[in-house]
């Protein structure tokens, strides 16, 4: 299987931290948005230095997340975890709970590893006294000691500076910039004026206070309006909702449902069981929403979310990034990541964030007040679609290869040759197997992984061992509206589909797409006949 590479700016990122450190920074953070990949940037460092390594995160969540993705990257890493009853502080990588780590007798045993790098996952958090006190107790005001943090949100909304922990930002990329370089999906916002009233809701450490914010929006009007407008816009997409409070959440799903949408709350103090039974489900797509309150804003990793609806309004712009982030992370077919974001009026709205403050790099759609008519053309015309390669999508930076769902959550992508590149799921990841025209089989990816590190070693490995110039994403003519050719008009004729191909590009598709369900189905009938085969000969 091929090794994972980094992406280029993860390769920045290493090199930057080695650079500074060499130059006596020791205590150093590293920005990226959400979906960037910033704990296989921890794992690359950690097996850089391949050192006594301690990386504190303050959810369960994100500590299983950093053990797996620790092991995507280095597969041979010795790790340990430290959590409740869990105490395997002797390994070489140890992730620990910030909760466990910070006990008195729990820190004096992490003291005698003398650890020589301590990581923070969520690194806004590290003003805390829980962090101070680890960090200060295992020495990492220490020059010669590497301290790294890792946030999307250097901000706090308590106004705490992240500089008296940390000496220099020594990386960092925008949402902006990755979706420029292709890195995350693009993010359009709609804009919807509610006609409820802020007016007369306080403000306490930078933001609403939950209470009064949850009596003003929390109507049974405002909500009606909030599940209207996701079925006239976001339909078909999975989304998270964000709620005030508790109570928000559970009323809101309970619009969704009675308008026929399928939804359930999430709450932070939610039993564990019936959370992840429903963070299961959305993941399936048993549900289409999740409406969530005090939860889902970090060490959530649901990649197929690509609708986030804002109907909490925040003064904090790091809250607000940290809700935007749910949806910014790839998936196949997935275009762009929309955000609902719903604007009440009254209260000082210029202190209110948006997504343009948020973000300014998004496509923002203006929508009228719901009580007046709207713009449908001016709504079509702003509509960003890739309509010529809707099926096309890109994992680990810009779009290699001419991928096509096979069904199943399959994707298959086959050579100029007629082989086959099949990845298909196991377990909570997915394999590859290339599939050679003479129908003999190898593998390509033999360990479950995460869709799009799977995705990107297999491009990896077309590139240099496969004839792929017919699949390329990048021809310029998948690009412009030229009509289907003489011959691809013929083969989707033959199979009945030529009057749904305006373009080169979408005949391309339609063609990849038959071919590739037809080699399943043959598939599938050599298998049933291999096991018939062989129940017979065990019968006799």
């Amino acid at each position: 299987m091929a090794r994972l590479k980094l992406r280029d700016y993860q390769q920045e990122a290493l090199k930057a931290v080695q650079d500074t450190f060499e130059k006596g920074v020791s205590k150093q953070l590293i920005v990226l948005p959400t979906g960037s990949g910033k704990t296989i940037i921890m794992a690359s460092i950690a097996r850089h230095y391949d050192t006594k390594v301690l990386l504190l995160a303050h959810r369960e969540e994100l500590i299983k997340q950093a053990k797996e993705k620790f092991e995507l990257y280095w597969p041979n890493a010795d790790i340990g975890i430290c959590k409740a009853k869990q105490n395997e502080i002797d390994r070489l990588i140890v992730i620990g709970s910030v909760q466990s780590c910070f006990q008195p007798k729990r820190l004096e045993q992490l003291k005698q590893q003398n650890f020589s790098i301590l990581m923070i996952d969520e690194a806004h958090h590290a003003e805390s006294k829980s962090y101070q006190k680890i960090i200060n107790t295992l020495g990492f005001k220490d020059s010669s000691k590497l301290l790294i943090g890792v946030t999307a949100t250097p901000d706090r909304a308590d106004k705490k500076q992240l500089g008296n922990t940390f000496d220099k930002i020594v990386f960092s990329r925008s949402i902006g910039s990755l979706i420029r370089d292709g890195y995350l999906p693009p993010v359009i916002g709609r804009r919807i004026l509610t006609t409820c009233s802020l007016k007369g809701v306080k403000s306490k450490y930078g933001d609403f206070i939950s209470k009064q914010l949850s009596h003003a929006v929390n109507t049974t009007e405002r909500n009606q309006f909030v599940v209207a407008k996701y079925k006239e816009h976001a339909a078909n997409r999975k989304a998270v909702t964000f709620c005030v409070d508790v109570k928000h959440a559970k009323d809101l799903a309970a619009a969704f449902s009675k308008q026929g949408v399928k939804a359930k709350p999430v709450w932070g103090l939610m039993p564990k069981e019936q959370r992840e039974r429903v963070l299961h489900d959305l993941h399936t797509g048993a549900l289409d929403v999740v409406t969530s309150c005090e939860l889902l804003t970090e060490g959530f990793d649901e990649e197929t979310i690509s609708a986030i609806i804002m109907a909490r309004p925040t003064k904090s712009k790091p809250l607000y990034i940290q809700m935007v982030g749910r949806g910014l992370r790839k998936s196949p077919g997935k275009e762009n990541c929309l955000v609902l974001d719903f604007t009440d009026t009254g209260n000082n709205l210029k202190s209110v964030i948006t997504l343009k403050k948020a973000i300014p790099e998004a496509q923002l759609i203006e929508e009228p007040s719901h009580s007046q008519p709207e713009n449908k053309t001016a709504r079509n015309l702003n509509r960003v679609t890739r309509k010529n390669i809707d099926q096309v999508f890109d994992i680990l930076g810009s779009v290699k290869f001419l991928w096509v769902e096979n069904g199943s959550n399959e994707w298959s992508l086959t050579d100029d040759d007629g082989n086959e590149i099949l990845v298909y799921p196991v377990g909570n990841g997915f394999m590859a197997t290339l599939i050679y025209k003479n129908e003999s089989y190898r593998t390509l990816v033999s360990r479950p992984l995460p869709l799009d590190y799977c995705i990107g070693s297999c491009e990896d490995f077309a590139q240099q061992n496969l004839n792929v110039k017919f699949a390329d994403a990048h021809a310029p003519w998948m690009h412009r509206d030229e009509p289907p050719t003489k011959g691809q008009l013929r083969l989707l004729e033959f199979k009945g589909l030529s009057e749904k191909a305006n373009t080169r590009a979408q005949a391309a598709m339609m063609i990849r797409t038959f071919i590739a369900k037809d080699r399943k189905q043959k598939r599938l009938k050599r298998e049933a006949q291999w096991e018939n085969t062989n129940t017979s000969h065990r019968m006799h």
